[in-house]
């Protein structure tokens, strides 16, 4: 028999003991529970005295049992190394999750930095342009004006009858 090392192993031992030993014993008050409520049932029928409370009973006691068998079960239960198997790729695949959705939000942020760039730089090409062009217009004004001093100025039949 194995020598119990620690305080700490002894507690867990021992809270272990207990509550296999409480859910053995409120699996055995359940059964019997159910075994007592069915005997009563046979009696009633017997008599003819059955009712549907009596059924609903039954119903409730029997949810207890499963529940208490499911309790003890568990206690027993041999490891699973598929559900070990499963745990862990379950848990790889929400760090993939994790790292594609953080890999996302780097790609959208350096995304809408790029947008936010793009759009004043065209903002800024924009306002030249429409500086250029008042510009281009400012000149034209410039020159037709030139262009009506000259005429006013110079005689154009002269140079051309001459």
């Amino acid at each position: 028999m194995e020598t119990v090392q620690s305080p700490t192993s002894l507690r867990h031992f021992a809270k272990h003991l207990f509550l296999v030993g409480r859910v053995y014993v409120e699996r055995k008050k359940a059964r019997e529970d159910v075994d007592n409520h069915l005997q009563k049932m046979r009696k009633s029928v017997i008599r003819m005295s059955l009712t549907y409370s009596d059924i609903d009973r039954l119903r409730q006691k029997i949810k207890n049992l499963i529940n208490w068998e499911r309790k003890y079960s568990k206690l027993f239960k041999a490891p699973d190394n598929e559900t070990e198997d499963l745990k862990r790729q379950i848990r790889a695949l929400e760090g993939e999750l994790a790292e594609e959705r953080e890999e996302k939000h780097t790609i959208i942020s350096e995304n809408n930095e790029r947008i936010a760039q793009f759009t004043e730089s065209f903002n800024s090409v924009k306002s030249q342009m429409k500086h250029l062009h008042l510009d281009k217009l400012r000149r034209q004004q410039r020159l037709k004006a030139l262009e009506s001093k000259i005429r006013e100025k110079v005689d154009v039949h002269r140079y051309f009858h001459s």
